[in-house]
């Protein structure tokens, strides 16, 4: 559970862990140098279970240097990282431990999303959207990681360890939740749970809800990058590039693969994406007002923004 300033949410995300029907666990809590009750809470729980490991950064590095830091921490055969304001149901980890187990050339598995508001009330249930991920061919299951939309929540799936141990993990750039999927999606079958098990709250102080400007993006992923540009679909786009070259598949599968690169210029609205990030370099407030422009008159974002305009629409 990589962590910052969770005061509000933290004790009931750490509850919902503890409380899981699959006892054989380990929770490695990293918490980036907090500066609300984040620490004690965390502390407590710890002294009162052994289960539970904290670490403190001495400053802000940034949330995927610190993410990638509760991976190497971690122990055992199976790894999942936990947002501090998300919930478990507490049959979560034996439903995706069994069908791990029952599919050995699987790389990961999700649940059902069941979206939660401030308060915990229900907004929706909806799946990960990356159906095609399930299927036998490398390319095939890139593919659909590369080309349709989703909302990328298998990031915060159950992953054999081992599977993470060469990969690119979180790199810091926006997408890279959506770049390691793509690497993964090469390396084995993505399964899905079709129940309703990881409750994901939606708030104001998410992520992707507070932060819209280029370098406020660049600096909350990695904080060596505070004031710098950044291009992140330019990044994407090149880390699928060398993904496709790095993996250790045969020569006519990696060519069946590059025909979805070829064809990612053309879908969700991508091309639009690069100019967008490099006019963000003179007006940074135009990436926050074309996604803005998107949900409203376009398509919403997979999963809560669909399950809201699905509701306004009623």
């Amino acid at each position: 559970m990589p962590i910052f300033n969770g005061e509000r949410y933290v004790s009931e995300a750490i509850s919902s862990i503890l409380d899981q029907s699959y006892l054989d666990l380990e929770l490695v809590i990293c918490d980036n140098a907090s500066t609300d009750r984040t620490e004690e809470i965390c502390r407590r729980f710890a002294r009162a279970d052994r289960r539970v490991r904290y670490y403190r950064n001495p400053t802000n590095i940034g949330a995927h240097p610190n993410y990638n830091r509760t991976y190497e921490l971690a122990n055992g055969t199976y790894f999942k990282w936990v947002p501090h304001d998300d919930v478990l149901h507490k049959d979560y980890l034996s439903a995706c431990v069994a069908a791990l187990e029952a599919n050995p050339d699987a790389v990961v598995c999700q649940t059902q999303l069941d979206f939660i508001d401030e308060a915990g009330g229900p907004l929706g249930t909806c799946g990960t959207d990356l159906v095609g991920a399930q299927q036998k061919e490398p390319h095939l299951r890139f593919a659909t990681a590369v080309l349709k939309p989703h909302n990328c929540y298998e990031v915060m799936g159950l992953f054999r360890r081992a599977v993470l141990r060469d990969s690119i993990l979180l790199m810091s750039f926006h997408g890279a939740d959506r770049a390691l999927i793509a690497e993964l999606t090469l390396r084995g079958r993505f399964l899905h749970v079709a129940q309703p098990l990881l409750r994901v709250r939606d708030h104001k102080d998410r992520y992707t809800r507070s932060r819209t400007k280029p370098k406020e993006r660049a600096a909350w992923h990695d904080a060596r990058l505070k004031g710098r540009h950044s291009f992140p679909t330019w990044r994407l786009y090149r880390e699928y590039w060398a993904m496709l070259f790095r993996a250790k598949l045969a020569a006519s599968k990696k060519a069946l693969a590059v025909l979805p690169l070829l064809q990612w210029w053309f879908v969700n609205w991508n091309a639009a994406r690069m100019v967008v990030d490099l006019l963000a370099v003179v007006v940074p407030g135009i990436v926050g007002r074309a996604e803005s422009l998107k949900q409203k008159i376009l398509t919403p974002a997979p999963g809560i923004d669909q399950l809201r305009k699905k509701s306004q629409r009623g």
